[in-house]
């Protein structure tokens, strides 16, 4: 991705973290490759846990995913499976479709015995130093240099990776604890992305365009993705003059599902906007900032979808979850925040 902004050695001592977030959370700043950034990841090492599996890192490219338990063998199946099919929807998308979006590349399925799966992709890099840093700077303006360094000198907060949560705003983090935050799967949210004017608009349409390739070319409903902002591929060939950018992921499809175009599959859509994370603008939402996120959020997913097919489904589809939406809004649940 082509870089606007490259920092400089001189300035990272200077800027505000505010500042520094606000350009290289944009996908469009390089910052120059530090001393810790440069340093090989050990093969083995755990940089992820969730209930289907384990993700270790399997060389300087590729991870590896186990399964935590044998029954979650077609989890991880059905995971490759979504995976690829997201891949190929990519490589098959419109020219206007799909570049603000990285999909980790799938590689292959193993069978370590009759009971063993493991699944082994790309590696998405962690968002390097001092962006994880800024992060807490920025987030908890009252923490100590000691809490930070606490934080950050925890293994697990090794691999930085940030959750983009357009849907959610208002959260309260001044009774959380620096020290123990997570940094593997950092959640920032739509007021905070505002805060630091990050091109919240860009990732609303870059997000609804991947929705409608997942629903209109991959055939899947896109229940449980996360929409991650991890290191642009790109760093993987870059040289130190280069540095790193940022850049937005997709992955996890353990929980997606193949669907008919029929009125069961319009559920699933909407069932699988619904109980995901909020990524996603809300159109329950009452906030006036956060309504015309989601008529931006709602207007993309259309025309990025009229370029995949030709049917009703998907004004179906956008209808159903503003319907669902307003039901949400007098029957609050902890999915519809």
């Amino acid at each position: 991705m082509a870089s606007i902004y490259p920092f400089t050695k001189e300035e990272l001592d200077k800027v505000h973290p505010d500042s520094l977030l606000c350009r290289m959370l944009s996908t469009k700043a390089t910052l120059p490759i530090s001393e810790n950034s440069t340093q090989p990841a050990l093969n083995g090492t755990q940089i992820g846990k969730g209930q289907c599996g384990e993700v270790h890192i399997n060389d300087t490219t590729k991870v590896k995913k186990t399964p935590n338990l044998p029954e979650k063998i077609v989890e991880l199946r059905r995971d490759y499976h979504c995976h690829t099919a997201v891949v190929e929807a990519w490589r098959d998308a419109p020219s206007s479709l799909g570049h603000n979006i990285s999909t980790p590349e799938t590689r292959e399925i193993e069978y370590d015995s009759v009971y063993n799966y493991d699944l082994f992709s790309e590696r998405i890099l962690p968002l390097q130093a001092p962006i994880p840093e800024m992060l807490l700077r920025s987030v908890y303006p009252k923490s100590t240099k000691i809490q930070r360094a606490a934080c950050l000198n925890m293994p697990e907060n090794n691999n930085c990776l940030v959750r983009l949560y357009l849907g959610r705003r208002g959260v309260d983090r001044s009774k959380s604890s620096v020290e123990n935050m997570t940094l593997r799967n950092f959640p920032l949210h739509v007021d905070e992305m505002e805060r630091l004017n990050l091109p919240v608009p860009m990732y609303v349409e870059a997000i609804a365009e991947a929705l409608a390739l997942m629903h209109w070319s991959a055939n899947i409903d896109a229940n449980d993705v996360e929409f991650i902002l991890g290191s642009s591929r790109q760093d993987l060939s870059s040289s130190q003059d280069q540095g790193h950018s940022a850049s937005i992921w997709l992955l996890d499809f353990n929980q997606c599902r193949k669907f008919n175009e029929d009125k069961a599959g319009l559920k699933l859509l909407v069932d699988g906007f619904w109980m995901n994370d909020p990524y996603y603008p809300r159109p329950s939402s009452t906030d006036k900032r956060d309504k015309v996120l989601w008529t931006l959020f709602s207007s993309k997913y259309l025309d990025a979808s009229a370029l995949l097919m030709d049917g009703k489904m998907p004004r179906q589809f956008i209808e159903g979850v503003e319907e669902e939406g307003y039901r949400w809004r007098e029957r609050p649940s902890i999915f519809a925040n």
